[in-house]
């Protein structure tokens, strides 16, 4: 059997010598080998036209073939290495942005402003009906229902939550296409904000629908506590978008940067702490639990204060 070009040639990885200096984060054999795979064009002195060639280093939109091996690009993502990024790369990068990129993540961000929007609108018309139904029967319920509100409101709220339900079973539908098409496992092994932005739509379209299951089963108590985690699930999508912007896109790392490093490293060393002494409080004080250990640092310095039960 005829054996393909060696540029073409795959691993048992799947990938070519290319895409496995991507993979092993080999910087300077990247560079070298896109450097091996230009084509001059033309020159006139120290001026040169110099095309690149797009195979193996970004994916072919016409390739539907989900066991394809994996691009540079993808990889990058993947493994998401700042290392890896070299001139070509960003240049392409660049025009793909400034050529379709831009208008379709403004569209998305866009459309998912307006879901908000519409879910939050929707979630204030419950509240609205629950609290006139607490004032007219004097206790508090939950937010799952719309029966006191009027006509008008009524009919906005249903159109709202028919948007709702709607729109994640759209994107439960599209995410279940992405997986189909990446395949399972690239589609979590993915890092950075791409993680972030997968496990974030996928819990808000889980917990919208599991809403509505507790709501069809009456389970009030249970659907509110999910639906306000699901307003922080979805709002806090909006980072995803807004991180690509100059304008807001430092803060937003910042933050990120603060919440998964100090904060993380603070929290781990807290836990530590909290749990060593929540065990030796409750092996010195068993059976009185918080109550033992504050009446016995009160009144430690004042009386021979015995913990132990009275027989």
């Amino acid at each position: 059997r005829e054996l393909p070009e060696l540029w073409n040639r795959l691993n048992n990885d799947g990938l070519t010598p290319l895409t496995l200096a991507a993979d092993l984060g080999e910087a300077k054999m990247l560079s070298w080998l896109l450097d091996e795979r230009k084509r001059t064009l033309w020159s006139y002195g120290v001026v040169s036209c110099v095309a690149h060639p797009l195979n193996q280093l970004d994916i072919d939109f016409h390739q539907d073939n989900k066991e394809r091996p994996l691009s540079v690009i993808e990889i990058m993502i993947k493994k998401n290495n700042a290392e890896l990024i070299s001139p070509i790369i960003v240049s392409l990068i660049d025009k793909k942005w400034r050529s379709f990129a831009y208008r379709i993540f403004v569209r998305r961000f866009f459309m998912a402003l307006l879901y908000l929007l519409v879910f939050l609108a929707t979630t204030t018309l419950r509240k609205t009906g629950s609290e006139k139904a607490a004032s007219e029967f004097g206790e508090k319920t939950g937010i799952t229902s719309s029966k006191h509100l009027s006509v008008s409101d009524q009919f906005l709220y249903s159109l709202g939550h028919t948007m709702v339900i709607i729109g994640a079973a759209l994107r439960s539908a599209y995410e279940i296409k992405e997986m189909r098409r990446l395949g399972f496992s690239n589609y979590w092994q993915n890092s950075g904000s791409t993680f972030r932005g997968n496990c974030l739509v996928c819990s808000f379209c889980f917990c919208i629908f599991t809403c509505e299951i507790l709501h069809l089963f009456g389970m009030q108590q249970y659907e509110t506590q999910i639906l306000a985690f699901t307003s922080l699930i979805g709002w806090g999508h909006m980072f995803f978008f807004i991180m690509p912007f100059q304008f807001t896109g430092p803060f937003v790392i910042m933050i990120y940067k603060m919440l998964f490093n100090d904060i993380l490293r603070f929290f781990i060393i807290y836990m530590i702490f909290l749990a060593g002494f929540a065990q030796s409080f409750c092996i010195l004080f068993n059976g009185y639990g918080l109550l033992g250990v504050t009446i016995h640092l009160r009144l430690r310095s004042y009386i021979n204060f015995d913990i132990n039960p009275i027989a």
